[in-house]
């Protein structure tokens, strides 16, 4: 029975590369504030969250200050755009 639960396994593995992508969702807010900020803001912005010695909480707080109200949570899960358990962003 292992066996048989094994060649299902491969053949569900397999056929993944072929399967038509998941349906996408809205983006995150950090990712709808990043298309619609002042470029020198969304550079800024993007140079935070790349800047893995900047807290979470720092840039959340930041954002807050200015009128964006995210979560420290908000910002950690788009850092990982692209991950299983990150945003739905594009990476």
């Amino acid at each position: 029975m292992i066996e048989k639960q094994l060649t299902g396994l491969a053949a569900d593995l397999a056929a993944l590369p072929d399967a038509p992508a998941a349906p996408r969702g809205p983006q995150c807010s950090i990712g709808t504030l990043l298309d619609n900020a002042e470029p020198d803001v969304a550079t800024s912005l993007r140079t935070a969250l790349d800047t893995k010695s900047v807290s979470a909480t720092a840039i959340a707080d930041a954002l807050s200050r200015h009128g964006t109200t995210v979560t420290a949570w908000t910002v950690n899960r788009h850092r990982r755009r692209g991950t299983s358990n990150g945003c739905r962003c594009t990476p």
